[in-house]
């Protein structure tokens, strides 16, 4: 278990560095992150290079047994490399100029900015790479972050081109593919391409813009690549990663992966301005990194005070900074690096808070990481070889989530807001999920739960038909099957390719008005619920209606079905249920799938969340978000590693408070 801040020595004197040190070990620190932004301070003029300050602060953290992972500095561009070579700065859809001034301003496709990013990580990886006390490489940072991933400039018309050149092969395949029969807007060569930049109508053609994006999310995984091998190249045997954003949708996380020995993530619940929805919000950011690659992951930014640039988040009270350690724990980070170590009194971040206040002495934030410094090295030697051992997993599309921001079908509607109303069932229920792309192997879930699968691969549709053939169970909803790869319409009568698996068709459809809305009615119990955004007026062939709409012409009209096929079941849902609705459709579901919370009978705000071993032995980390005490039964004894304590029957858990139970006998 790495424990431990991000940590910039080159903001502040050298006489501070050993006072830092000696409070990093104190607090039971065992790595920081550091030089993520230091580029100028490492390469202060064109190809001079110093890296002993860096040297220095590295034999310091040795000195006080902290090991480093240090960044590549390619996030901040210095100003000298920037005035030289201006054409590295990216333009935005209008065509003007992303100037200099916070960081991120390069744009991915720039040849000559790729040569200088790559000279600056060579001679890094070169100098580093014989210490053994760096034990990671993080590269760049948070790319892609401040709506930096998709750039407007000629070097990114000219990536674009060639990057269709490699799919297509003809401009005729692309005008095939995109439909430009309509409007016009056929291109006779590849001299006419061109980039979906301000339009007199900026609807743009719906196929042009998912290459568009799809194009400008392998820009940022091809720079990324090409850091990787040079890591790997100079600085053999060191781990590499990078710190993904949790549900930032610019870039194609599974893609982005796949180089990386380890995924990293930052996290920050306080940015989540509805306190309610905090706990829910860190946990699914968690779910989603660890599932990227199925493994384990590192949070190279963990809060520790408000954040906030401009405007300050809310501050932690106290316990809420250790509150959010143990639930990222929980979820199966193996390394927590706080950010920041000490609050920063210059420049844009003077308001994002880190464990030291501005003035640098030990404070209530510092004595709660000692904390838990304390608690994370007893409990390190436990969780190794444990993880999260999800049986439900749900569905995450990038090709679809960004389909649906051109096309919302329904005013102001989101994929992920409505992803997110089926993680919320599981979550509120301490049911244990992974967040999986298309292409995921399934067999390991008994539930699986694929929300607005809109477009697939034959692959991915025969990985779905093949999961329930063998007894799991599936549960879609609308817009499933209605498109092809190209985003263009599919000709098939819906569910298009799921049509067999799911035993119905579709020929009626549309949104439900805010002021028209619908009900829905349960045919085993009559129970009356809501309908919401959108309908599907469901014509089951092979599958039986489960689900009734009970309003107008659509009375009596199936709104949720569900087909016996092979040794599972699928579930298809014509509608986006309220909250009630959606409990008495899943709660079927995960009785039929044997799928249960990894406590029972737990109260409102308090989420249990299990770490597995490979003798099948739990840690169960149980965490009160709530604001009140709150009883808890446990269905046996245990002893809760945090306290060494046995604890068995009705127990009250304060706010903020936690344990970590491993069940006696």
């Amino acid at each position: 278990m790495l424990y431990g801040a991000c940590y910039y020595p080159e903001q502040w004197p050298e006489e501070r560095w050993p006072i830092d040190a000696a409070m990093m070990r104190e607090a039971h620190f065992n790595v920081v992150r550091m030089a993520e932004f230091a580029w100028a301070r490492m390469e202060p003029e064109d190809g001079a290079f110093d890296f002993a300050w860096l040297d220095r602060a590295i034999a310091l953290m040795e000195e006080n047994g902290i090991a480093v992972i240090l960044g590549t500095p390619t996030a901040g561009p210095p100003k000298w490399l920037m005035d030289k070579h201006p054409d590295m700065y990216q333009r935005d859809m209008f065509g003007r100029k992303r100037g200099f001034g916070a960081r991120r301003h390069y744009c991915f496709n720039n040849e000559t900015f790729r040569r200088y990013a790559a000279r600056i990580v060579e001679r890094m990886a070169s100098h580093y790479a014989g210490s053994d006390r760096i034990v990671g490489w993080q590269i760049d940072n948070e790319m892609g972050m401040i709506d930096t991933a998709r750039c407007y400039c000629d070097s990114c018309l000219v990536a674009f081109k060639d990057w269709l050149r490699r799919k297509y092969g003809t401009i005729d395949a692309v005008n095939k593919a995109w439909g430009t029969v309509f409007s016009s807007q056929t291109y006779r060569n590849w001299d006419e391409v061109h980039l979906p930049t301000y339009a007199v109508h900026q609807h743009h053609n719906p196929g042009f813009a998912l290459d568009f994006y799809r194009f400008s999310s392998d820009s940022v995984i091809s720079f990324q690549r090409m850091q990787e091998e040079l890591l790997r190249k100079h600085a053999p045997g060191h781990t590499v990663t990078t710190n993904l954003m949790g549900k930032y949708n610019h870039v194609d996380g599974y893609e982005q992966v796949k180089g990386l020995d380890i995924v990293s993530t930052g996290i920050y619940p306080n940015l989540k301005s509805t306190r309610v929805d905090r706990p829910a919000y860190a946990a699914a950011a968690h779910d989603l990194t660890r599932s990227l690659k199925k493994s384990n992951f590192w949070i190279l930014e963990h809060q520790s005070g408000a954040p906030g640039a401009v405007t300050t988040g809310p501050t932690p009270v106290p316990g809420e900074m250790r509150r959010w350690t143990l639930q990222s724990v929980a979820h199966g980070a193996d390394a927590i690096v706080y950010f920041r170590w000490r609050t920063l009194n210059v420049s844009i971040e003077e308001y994002w808070h880190g464990i030291l206040q501005h003035h640098g002495a030990p404070g209530p934030r510092y004595e709660e990481a000692k904390q838990i410094g304390a608690e994370l090295k007893r409990l390190a030697p436990l969780l190794a070889r444990t993880t999260p051992k999800p049986r439900v997993a749900i569905v995450r599309c990038h090709d679809n989530e960004w389909a649906f921001e051109f096309q919302p079908h329904a005013k102001n509607y989101e994929y992920m807001r409505h992803l997110e109303t089926y993680y919320r069932y599981f979550f509120d229920r301490s049911i244990a999920v992974d967040i999986v792309s298309p292409e995921a192997d399934l067999a390991d879930y008994a539930l699986v739960v694929a929300p607005n699968l809109m477009m697939a691969t034959e692959e991915s549709v025969e990985r779905l038909y093949g999961f329930v053939r063998r007894g799991g169970r599936l549960a879609m909803d609308f817009r499933a099957g209605a498109k092809e790869l190209d985003n263009s319409i599919s000709l098939k009568k819906l569910p298009g390719a799921f049509r067999e698996l799911l035993g119905i068709e579709i020929e009626t459809y549309g949104v439900l008005e805010e002021d028209l809305p619908n009900r829905l009615r349960f045919v085993e119990d009559g129970r009356v619920t809501a309908a919401n955004v959108w309908f599907d007026a469901v014509e089951p062939i092979e599958a039986e209606p489960i689900v009734v709409y009970a309003d107008r012409y659509l009375a009596g009209v199936p709104a949720a079905t569900r087909r016996a096929y092979g040794e599972g079941a699928a579930y298809y849902i014509g509608t986006e249920p309220d909250a009630a609705g959606l409990a008495i459709l899943m709660d079927r579901i995960c009785r039929e799938a044997g799928v249960e919370p990894t406590l029972p009978d737990l109260p409102s705000g308090v989420e249990a969340a299990a770490r597995v071993g490979d003798d099948g032995g739990e840690i169960v980390f149980v965490l009160n978000h709530a604001d009140d005490a709150k009883k808890l039964p446990l269905p046996a004894a245990y002893e809760d590693l945090l306290t060494d304590a046995t604890v068995q029957g009705v127990v009250e858990l304060a706010p903020q408070q936690a344990m970590a139970l491993r069940r006696l006998g």
